[in-house]
Formats: structure tokens, C-alpha cells, sequence
């Protein structure tokens, strides 16, 4: 057992050494398993044994790095990832993102460590990119900040910055194959869901197809079908009414709102409402989205 697991373990957190006093940046290779930032408040970072660390930098799923692709990338997966914010009044809520995670096999000797305190956030850089580690941490005679071999950093950093981060990164060491969590039915569908939303004018997109009589393939929802079918060909739209001005004192209805449900060719007429749809595989089927 090495320190790391020793310290993790005991709830009690006894006094403990003093790490290695850094006091300005340094490779992580050259840390050891712990490290003090701050000696008078103790503020450390202890630090899981190993050659590597296996970085996973998320992207939302419509921001350009999501669509990067490189060599040195050891996997990539979906997620769902949840961002919490602050009211002025200080209560918080939750929202969510379809995202891409990519992962990193990093070597140590090529992150650098900063000497900054980032309670639960440590501040270090990659090939001359600043990164913030997400990690867990508490109390232990001041602050502890646990640091293990995978982690992640702070979502959509810039291309530039995954380039340079993908430039040092390895494969084929015994970290391979990277065991990356999949996304259940559930998420799956959620995840599609979050996509949609984030790329709003496919559903504008496809119902222009329709009205060229392009006929695109339109899915339905995990949990929808109509006699079994689960997909289908667009032949006509449906929008809500609008009122339209025609006078100071008059206006007449058109079915000009936002769109309302498409009718299927399933060898007959079948009717799907906008919230029925899986907007995201239906704007992969039809090469609206990436």
C-alpha cells in the first residue's frame, strides 16, 4: 500500500509529513506521492503512484472539439455531462449537456505541476496548456487534494489546446484498453435528446426536406413505435396556427407556427408529434449532423 492509499483510507487523517515543498512548477514525474504547496496552511496534493496519467478532456457535443480526431486519443466516448450554477441568492441548479469525452494517456514527465492552491481543482499544465484537474478532496490537517491516475479536466477547452494536449499524449501502454463507462439506454436517449437541443434548426432543416419531397427517414423516440415501426419516411408537416396581422382591428390564422407532428409513409398515413421523434438520429440518418 503506498501512501495515497494510506491517506484516502484513514478517515481520521493523523498529522501526516509534510509532502515535498514545491514553490514553483515542477513535473509531476518529480513530485513523489505528495506534495505541499502551502506549509502554513497546508494546503497538499497527494499524488497516486504511476508513470502516466489518463487525462479525459469533455466537449460538448456540438462545440468543434467533439469532432477531433488524432492517433494519440485512446478513447472516446459519449456523455451527459451536468453543470451546476449559482443564483445571486446563492441557491443552485443543475443543467445538462450532450457531450464527447476524449482520454489521454499523458506521461508524467510531461505535465507540470503549479504551485497554486486549487481546493479540489489542481492547477497544472500540458504541453504549455493550463489545465484544472478535477478531483476530490477535504480536511487532513489543512487541505488535501487526491490526485489519482484518471482524471479529468474542465470541459471545452480550446482546439489549439487539444492539439498541443494530443501532441505528448501515448498509446499502447498497459493502460490500454482505457475502460470507459458506455451509456446505458436510458442516457442514450437522453443524450439524443440534449444533441436535438443543442443543434435547434434540424427540425426546420427536415421539414424543408420534406417540403422539396426529399422523403428523409424520421425515427421515433426509444419507447415509441407505431405498429412496430420505428422509422419511417417524412411525406408531409403540420404546423400550429399563427395569428397574422391583416389590420388594426383583424388578423386571420395561418400554419405558419413551429412545426406540430410529420405524417410517415409507412405504406399508409401515420402521425408523429414533434416530442415523439428522435431528433438526433433522424439529423445523423439524413447528414444534418456529424
Amino acid at each position: 500500500m503506498n501512501i495515497f492509499d494510506e491517506i484516502i483510507s484513514d478517515k481520521d487523517y493523523p498529522d501526516h509529513p509534510i509532502g515535498k515543498v514545491i514553490r514553483k512548477p515542477t513535473l509531476l514525474s518529480k513530485c513523489g506521492t505528495r506534495v505541499t504547496i502551502d506549509k502554513k496552511d497546508r494546503y497538499d496534493i497527494a499524488i497516486e503512484d504511476g508513470e502516466f496519467l489518463v487525462v479525459n478532456m469533455g466537449f460538448s457535443a456540438n462545440k468543434a472539439g467533439a469532432r477531433f480526431t488524432h492517433p494519440n486519443i485512446a478513447a472516446t466516448s459519449k456523455s451527459v455531462h451536468e453543470f451546476k450554477h449559482y443564483r445571486n441568492n446563492g441557491s443552485k441548479f443543475w443543467t445538462s449537456r450532450a457531450g464527447i469525452n476524449h482520454y489521454f494517456v499523458i506521461p508524467r514527465n510531461k505535465i507540470t505541476l503549479l504551485p497554486e492552491k486549487g481546493y479540489s481543482y489542481i492547477k497544472a499544465e500540458i504541453n504549455g496548456v493550463k489545465v484544472s484537474f478535477n478531483v476530490s478532496g477535504g480536511t487532513s490537517n489543512g487541505w488535501t487534494d487526491f490526485l489519482r491516475t484518471f482524471t479529468s479536466t474542465s470541459v471545452n477547452h480550446k482546439l489549439s489546446d487539444l492539439k498541443k494536449v494530443a501532441e505528448v499524449a501515448v498509446r499502447n501502454s498497459h493502460l490500454e484498453p482505457i475502460p470507459v463507462k458506455q451509456l446505458d439506454e436510458h442516457d442514450e436517449a437522453r443524450w439524443n435528446i440534449l444533441m436535438a437541443k443543442a443543434t435547434p434548426d434540424i427540425k426546420e432543416k427536415i421539414a424543408k426536406m420534406i417540403k422539396e419531397g426529399k422523403r428523409p427517414v424520421i425515427h421515433f423516440l426509444t419507447g415509441y413505435s407505431y405498429d412496430g415501426e420505428r422509422y419511417g419516411q417524412g411525406k408531409s408537416v403540420y404546423r400550429r396556427y399563427k395569428k397574422v396581422k391583416t389590420s388594426e382591428t383583424s388578423y386571420r390564422l395561418e400554419e405558419t407556427g413551429a412545426l406540430k407532428y410529420i405524417i410517415l409513409d409507412l405504406g399508409y398515413g401515420c402521425r408523429a408529434k414533434v416530442t415523439q421523434i428522435d431528433w438526433y438520429k433522424t439529423g445523423k440518418e439524413n447528414q444534418l449532423i456529424a
